[in-house]
């Protein structure tokens, strides 16, 4: 019965599920877009801020190397000219003293465009005044230590004087008292009481005492004199000028902060942390695909151009070549040729002899007559290494009652499979790969003979990695699948084809390869590099479209490595 709700049903979660994923890529399209913009807009503000500091740093050193050549020698100079000086740079302080505007503010006014000269230049201001402010308290320092130098000068002119002073009154005072040393008994007796002295005498003493006291303080004078001249040995040396680069650091320590701010969003932000590894790494990795990508090509020309022609020019594989009919005069009769029973198609009808068997892949049995006898066959009888190591275990043997009746084969899980029936008669064999074969119809008394066959001899086998073959021997009746059609035709070397696509040939043939023409098809990985060439009387099979499209024997990754190792044991 037909339910009306089930496509209503599903057509519901189709929508739900489209509305979701719609609104997921919006999301996600949102996070992408403003992570983007973010990282853009981080990026863009780091460079500015870069650029800016890098110019206010190039200001820094043009100006303090200014700064320390114009201040070489100044303490040579007079005070006047220190004066001088120290009222020009106050004049240029007062001029750079106007308000400072913020980084908001700035940007407003002078626009994107200008925000950087806006900066620069106000980072500029900031050094000017602080280098300023150096030569300003140096040029006062200069101007100290000229003026205590003037003042020490005139203090030891004054000392001159003083020390002259006091030697004249010390002189005058030692000439008086030699006068008094010379007067006679009584005028030195009556010297010494006041009371007793003549005029003459009275004259002499005022004079000994004024000149004592004189003579006391020229002395007196000329000490004090000498302790502050003494003070004042005590000025240092003028050092020379060095500049203080802790205040230009303060003067543009908020253009750094701004700018570790400004590094800091750019590693916050998801995309520029994804991008900028990967901008870094991007050219290695182009260096590494373009030297994978020379020595790819270089290693395809090799093969080309070298080692193919050397094998092509080998001789051929031959597995079992062909034998007379028989002894020379005995009239014997050659055996039958391989034959396509029946042409490819989705399914084939197998009718069995009263004496055969179907051993056939269970996925490949479809239909068999009611009271047919099925039993699991783990190895085929006889070859039970051959059959492990090629696939052919686990299989159905199937028995019929009745002569020709037949059983059903078809692909259950591909829908491009198609089987072809093949006959090998007796006294013929064909080497066919594994993976073609679907079922074996023989007979029951005897063992079906199957071998492997190597070829380590050959560069043929080498070059294509096909050293060992997977041989079975009629007379029986075998199974091939293949995608889209399996074909058969008879091997005069008239024909290549693909390796890929070849599933078996029969073992009277010459088997060897040609070189796929033109090169560069095989360099762009189009073609392969050898083609299979078949040659003699007996048949060849191949794929109508061999591997669903895949091209050699290495061809993609993991697959392409078991595809080649598969390959060089038989498969």
């Amino acid at each position: 019965m037909h339910s009306v709700l089930k496509p209503l049903i599903r057509a519901a979660l189709t929508y739900l599920l489209s509305v979701l994923a719609i609104a997921a890529v919006l999301i996600g399209g949102k996070y992408v877009i403003e992570g983007v913009k973010g990282a853009y807009s981080a990026r863009e503000q780091l460079a500015l801020l870069v650029g800016v500091q890098d110019e206010v740093e190039r200001y820094r050193a043009e100006r303090v190397a200014t700064l320390a050549q114009g201040l070489t020698g100044a303490g040579q100079l007079p005070l006047a000219a220190i004066d001088e000086r120290i009222g020009l740079v106050t004049r240029e302080l007062a001029s750079t003293a106007s308000e400072e505007a913020g980084e908001l503010e700035a940007l407003l006014q002078a626009g994107p465009q200008g925000y950087a000269e806006r900066l620069a230049a106000r980072y500029k201001t900031r050094l000017a005044r602080a280098v300023l402010l150096q030569e300003l308290g140096y040029l006062q320092q200069v101007r100290a230590h000229l003026f205590a130098l003037q003042s020490r000068a005139a203090a030891s002119a004054e000392l001159s004087r003083l020390l002259g002073q006091h030697r004249a009154v010390y002189a005058r005072l030692l000439q008086k008292q030699r006068e008094v040393s010379q007067l006679g008994w009584v005028d030195a007796q009556r010297f010494e009481r006041p009371w007793a002295r003549s005029p003459k005498l009275d004259r002499l003493a005022a004079e000994v005492s004024s000149l004592s006291a004189d003579n006391a303080r020229a002395a007196a004078a000329y000490r004090t004199q000498l302790l502050a001249l003494q003070r004042m040995q005590s000025v240092t040396a003028l050092a020379a000028f060095t500049v203080d680069h802790r205040q230009l650091d303060q003067a543009v320590q908020p253009l750094r902060d701004r700018l570790a701010d400004a590094r800091a969003a750019v590693s916050r932000n998801w995309f520029a942390r994804l991008a900028e590894p990967l901008k870094r790494a991007l050219p290695l990795a182009a260096g590494i695909l373009l030297l994978a990508l020379a020595g790819k090509a270089g290693i395809k020309a090799l093969f080309y151009f070298a080692l193919a022609p050397l094998v092509t020019r080998g001789a051929a594989v031959r597995l079992d070549p062909a034998r007379p009919a028989g002894p020379a005069g005995q009239g014997g009769t050659p055996p039958q040729a391989v034959t396509l029973l029946s042409a490819s198609a989705v399914s084939q009808t197998v009718c069995l002899a009263s004496e055969e068997e179907l051993l056939v892949l269970p996925s490949y049995l479809q239909s068999a007559p009611v009271g047919a006898a099925r039993a699991t066959r783990w190895l085929i009888a006889g070859r039970p290494w051959a059959s492990l190591t090629s696939g052919m275990a686990l299989l159905t043997c199937v028995q019929t009652r009745h002569p020709g009746d037949g059983v059903v084969l078809s692909a259950s899980d591909d829908g491009l499979s198609e089987i072809a029936l093949l006959r090998i008669p007796a006294g013929r064999s064909l080497v066919i790969r594994p993976r073609a074969l679907v079922g074996v119809a023989a007979d029951r008394r005897g063992p079906i003979d199957i071998r492997w066959q190597w070829r380590l001899a050959s560069l043929h086998a080498w070059l294509t990695l096909q050293l060992r073959y997977f041989v079975i021997r009629g007379p029986l009746t075998l199974a091939v699948q293949g995608r889209r059609g399996v074909r058969m035709q008879a091997a005069q070397a008239s024909h290549a084809i693909r390796q890929t696509a070849t599933l078996g040939f029969s073992t009277d043939v010459a088997y060897s390869t040609v070189r796929s023409e033109p090169f560069l098809p095989y360099l762009r990985g189009q073609a392969p590099l050898l083609y299979d060439r078949f040659g003699g009387a007996g048949v060849y099979l191949y794929d109508e479209t061999p591997g669903g499209g895949r091209q050699g024997r290495i061809s993609r990754g993991l697959e392409g490595i078991t595809d080649a190792l598969l390959k060089l044991v038989g498969y």
